[in-house]
C-alpha cells in the first residue's frame, strides 16, 4: 500500500509483459520468448533488491524487447480509414434494416388521405416552372420534381404492353412507354400518376381506361374496342383480361407529361413489435408480397413487375368475418369500432368510406382463417382510399409469414402534413 511509485510501476509493467507473452505467444519464436522471460526476471530481481536505478534500466529493456518483438504495423492511410468507417456504417445500417426498422416509400394513393402516395399535377406550360433555386428547395422539403416530356416525332405504341411500371432502386417507381420502332420514354413516377386524368392525363391521349373516366368516355372506349378498327389497337394483359389502348398513334409534339410529381411519404416500419405482440385490427401495417399469386400474376399480365411490399390498414385478424354495408365495415356482425377504420367510414376530411367489391361485394362475408401451422394465420388488408385500392378484396388474405410490422413514423417529406407518428 505504501510502496514507492517506481516499484508499483515496475510491478504493473511485469504484469503487462506476462499478458503480452500470453496473448502473442503464437506469433513469437522461441528466442523472443526466452528473451522476454529473461527481462521479466531481471525486473523482478531489481525490484526485490530495492534498487531504483537497476529497476528503471530493467523496465526500459523489457519495454523495448516487447515493443520490438513483433513487426510494427503500418499506419492506415486516409483512404483505408474512411473505407473502414463506411463499411462499418453500412453493416450497422443493414443490421438495423433487417431487424429493427425498415424504410418504405408509399408508391400509390391507396392509403390517402392517411398517407400520401406519389401525386402528379399537370401544368399548361413549362413557363410555369419555378427557377432552379426554388425547384431545388422544393425537391429537398417536398420531394417535388418537375417533368416535361414532349414527343419529338410521330410514333405508334407497340402492340403488346406498351406502358409498363417497374420498381427502381427499391424506393422509387418508373413507368416506361414503349413504341413500335423500339424506342421508349421514361416517366419518373407510377403508371397511375402518368395515365389518370387527375395526374398527367396520358391515358386520355392514348385511349387507355382509367378509374376517373367520365361516363361519356367509358361509352366511347367501349365503342372503340368493339369497332372496325379494333385490330389496330394496342393491348395489355392476357386473353382473360385485356385492356386496350384505343389511340396508339401519338402525333409529333404531343405532351406526354408536363408538370410536377410530389413524392410519396417515406415511412419507417417497426420490425420488432410483432415479435412480442399480435397485430392489432385497425393499425396501418406493411407486408411483403411473397406467394400472393394474384398480385404477381396481375402484374405479369400487364407486362410489369409486382411491388415487393404493400401498405394497408389491417381490417381483419385471424377468425374475423368482414362485410361491407352501405360503405361501412362490419366485423363479426358489428360495425367496426377501431379509430382508424372509423376515420375511413366518417366520409369526412377526404375519406369516402369502403367500396363493396370483389370478395366484399353485396354484403358478402369475407373470413380471415386461423391455422395451427406456424405462419399461416390470415389477415385482411384494406386501403383507406377504398375506391382506388388493390387490396385483400382483390388478391385475398395476407398470411402471417408475409407480415413485416406496423407503420410507425412518416420520416419525409416534412411538408406533407403527415410528418410524425402514423395513426
Amino acid at each position: 500500500m505504501f510502496a514507492p511509485r517506481w516499484k508499483k510501476e515496475a510491478k504493473l509493467l511485469h504484469k503487462a509483459a506476462k499478458k503480452f507473452l500470453h496473448y502473442k505467444r503464437d506469433l513469437l519464436n522461441d528466442q523472443q520468448i526466452a528473451e522476454i522471460q529473461s527481462r521479466c526476471q531481471d525486473l523482478q530481481a531489481a525490484s526485490k533488491q530495492r534498487d531504483k536505478e537497476k529497476c528503471d534500466e530493467a523496465s526500459k529493456q523489457l519495454h523495448a524487447t516487447c515493443e520490438n518483438a513483433l513487426p510494427k504495423q503500418q499506419r492506415q492511410g486516409w483512404i483505408e480509414e474512411n473505407l473502414e468507417v463506411i463499411f462499418v456504417a453500412v453493416v450497422i445500417a443493414l443490421g438495423l434494416r433487417a431487424y429493427v426498422v425498415q424504410p418504405f416509400r408509399i408508391p400509390t394513393g391507396s392509403m390517402q388521405p392517411t398517407l400520401n402516395g406519389i401525386v402528379a399535377t399537370q401544368v399548361a406550360s413549362s413557363d410555369e416552372f419555378p427557377n432552379i433555386a426554388k425547384r431545388t428547395l422544393q425537391r429537398v422539403t417536398r420531394g417535388r420534381k418537375y417533368v416535361d416530356l414532349v414527343l419529338d416525332e410521330s410514333k405508334r405504341l407497340r402492340a403488346k404492353n406498351p406502358v409498363i411500371e417497374k420498381p427502381y432502386f427499391h424506393f422509387f417507381t418508373h413507368t416506361y412507354i414503349y413504341f413500335e420502332d423500339g424506342t421508349k420514354v421514361t416517366f419518373p413516377g407510377p403508371k397511375s400518376a402518368l395515365m389518370n386524368r387527375n395526374g398527367m392525363g396520358f391515358g386520355s391521349i392514348c385511349g387507355y381506361p382509367t378509374s376517373d373516366m367520365s361516363q361519356q368516355e367509358k361509352s366511347q372506349y367501349q365503342q372503340a374496342i368493339l369497332g372496325p378498327s379494333r385490330s389496330k389497337i394496342s393491348t395489355e394483359g392476357s386473353q382473360n383480361r385485356t385492356i386496350a389502348y384505343t389511340k396508339p398513334f401519338i402525333p409529333e409534339g404531343t405532351v406526354i407529361a408536363r408538370g410536377y410529381i410530389d413524392t410519396g411519404d417515406l415511412i419507417l416500419v417497426d420490425k420488432i413489435s410483432y415479435n412480442f405482440r399480435r397485430p392489432d385490427r385497425g393499425e396501418v401495417f406493411v407486408f411483403d408480397t411473397r406467394d400472393i399469386k394474384k398480385i404477381h400474376s396481375e402484374a405479369a399480365r400487364n407486362g410489369g413487375t409486382a411491388g415487393s411490399h404493400y401498405i394497408k390498414r389491417l381490417a381483419g385478424v385471424p377468425g374475423d368475418k368482414l362485410q361491407i354495408k352501405q360503405s361501412d365495415l362490419y366485423v363479426n356482425g358489428e360495425k367496426a369500432k377501431e379509430s382508424g377504420i372509423l376515420q375511413v367510414m366518417s366520409k369526412q376530411n377526404g375519406y369516402r368510406g369502403y367500396e363493396a367489391s370483389y370478395r366484399l361485394q353485396g354484403g358478402q362475408i369475407f373470413k380471415a382463417r386461423t391455422s395451427n401451422i406456424p405462419g399461416m394465420n390470415e389477415y385482411i388488408a384494406l386501403g383507406d382510399n377504398s375506391y382506388n385500392s388493390s387490396d385483400s378484396r382483390f388478391f385475398g388474405t395476407v398470411k402471417e409469414f408475409n407480415v413485416i410490422g406496423p407503420a410507425a413514423f412518416v420520416l419525409w417529406p416534412f411538408t406533407s402534413g403527415h410528418w410524425g407518428a402514423i395513426k
